[in-house]
């Protein structure tokens, strides 16, 4: 009988200690990066376009990844190339103000990213 009421106490506990958890995990979790489409407030049309002229670049980037041959080194020097053309892309079908915007997230962006390796 005492066993029984350890073992419904101890999962008493569980449950109640559970959600409790769950809820750390949330407060500490970082917020998910908004894409840069949604982010600038791109249109259907620039959409097409800007995929359209990345379709490339992303078999370029996959061939890239696949390639075993390549060093860290040289294929995380060829993926950000690939990323500046994608980036250019990008500026190609933004109008003035997307495109003055584009280069303050970015910059955000690459401060941020300055911040976390410093750490």
């Amino acid at each position: 009988m005492k066993q029984i009421k350890w073992l419904m106490a101890g999962i008493l506990a569980i449950a109640l200690c559970g959600p409790v958890a769950a809820d750390d995990k949330k407060a500490g979790a970082k917020p998910k990066r908004v894409a840069l489409t949604k982010e600038l407030g791109l249109s259907k049309d620039q959409i097409k376009k800007y995929r359209a002229a990345t379709k490339e670049l992303n078999a370029k980037g996959k061939a890239i990844q696949e390639d075993k041959d390549l060093s860290k080194k040289d294929r995380t020097a060829k993926m950000r190339e690939i990323q500046k053309e994608r980036i250019e892309a990008l500026k190609k079908v933004c109008t003035d103000e997307q495109a003055k915007k584009l280069d303050e997230v970015l910059a955000k962006r690459k401060a941020a990213g300055k911040k976390k390796k410093n750490k």
